[in-house]
């Protein structure tokens, strides 16, 4: 009798999840989980930018292919894909999400033709034997973002511990650089300190760097990339750390539809060119701290 209630009920436990993580991709609206302190950033950041995403168009075209994209290399793959789209005359579509939430979408469903991702899922497409090839692309490391002018006089990341400084971090909970930043401050000794001054913790880098170009965020700790992508509109600061490398990869899957045009992809997102577009948009490795 209990074997076959749960024959019964299992299927149905993974239809469920499989709609709420479809919902979590795809329903328009819905927000990166955030924790917020104080009340003080109620409704500051509820749309996103209107250069975040939104113009980027899938062609018509005859064949097609599906990438599963991190939403940290949204600005990128738009650009790589508008081009690529012009060039081969192979259309591209996007799911973007949590880069952890697209892993559990691989294992739930039929899953993509390439998987835009950073350390450490690629190892994990690999572990699960879904990984048919992997080419590194581009590199991301945390760096502070202030306003123009710096007018904390931000300089390291000992910075956030100084009182009524108004702190912006990567929830831990869900993002990688969250888990390596609080690592570092825990070793610093700083940790509650900094977080006294917490004001915003998100998931999504683009809403952190939104908060301090709003003036909501004194500071903020986000992805090298936010830095490049509000230049003019934020000042980027090196937190003074050498963090781990984490590289961006981009994945074929074993779950490819169309193998000869993901592959096509790959080796147009690996090219010399490609690879100066990530650098050039901020996906790089950063200068060491001095003294190294």
């Amino acid at each position: 009798m209990k074997k076959a209630l749960v024959l019964v009920v299992l299927p149905v436990v993974l239809l469920v999840a499989g709609i709420v993580l479809w919902r979590e991709v795809h329903v328009p609206g819905r927000r990166e989980e955030r924790a917020v302190k104080g009340g003080s950033l109620t409704g500051a950041t509820t749309s996103a930018s209107p250069r975040w995403g939104g113009d980027y168009k899938t062609l018509s075209a005859e064949r097609e292919i599906l990438i599963l994209c991190g939403a940290s290399m949204r600005p990128v793959a738009e650009r790589l894909a508008e081009a690529f789209q012009k060039e081969k005359g192979i259309a591209v579509r996007f799911n973007f999400g949590g880069s952890s939430e697209l892993l559990a979408m691989m294992e739930l469903g039929p899953g993509g033709d390439l998987y835009l991702c950073h350390d450490p899922y690629a190892e994990r497409v690999s572990e699960k034997g879904l990984l048919e090839r992997a080419e590194a692309v581009g590199w991301l490391t945390p760096i502070l973002v202030v306003a123009p002018g710096n007018p904390k006089g931000i300089r390291s990341l000992e910075d956030l511990a100084r009182p009524g400084v108004r702190v912006g971090l990567p929830d831990a909970r869900f993002a990688t650089a969250g888990k390596i930043v609080r690592t570092v401050l825990a070793e610093k000794g700083i940790e509650d300190a900094v977080d006294a001054n917490l004001q915003l913790e998100s998931r999504a880098h683009n809403e952190l760097g939104l908060a301090v170009c709003e003036g909501h965020l004194d500071v903020a700790v986000v992805w090298n990339f936010i830095g490049r992508y509000y230049a003019g509109k934020l000042e980027s600061v090196p937190t003074g750390v050498r963090f781990p490398e984490i590289r961006v990869t981009i994945c074929l899957l074993k779950t490819a539809r169309d193998v000869e045009a993901a592959r096509l992809f790959l080796e147009y997102a690996s090219m010399p060119g490609a690879r100066a577009l990530f650098a050039e948009m901020g996906y790089r490795r950063e200068e060491p701290p001095e003294g190294e």
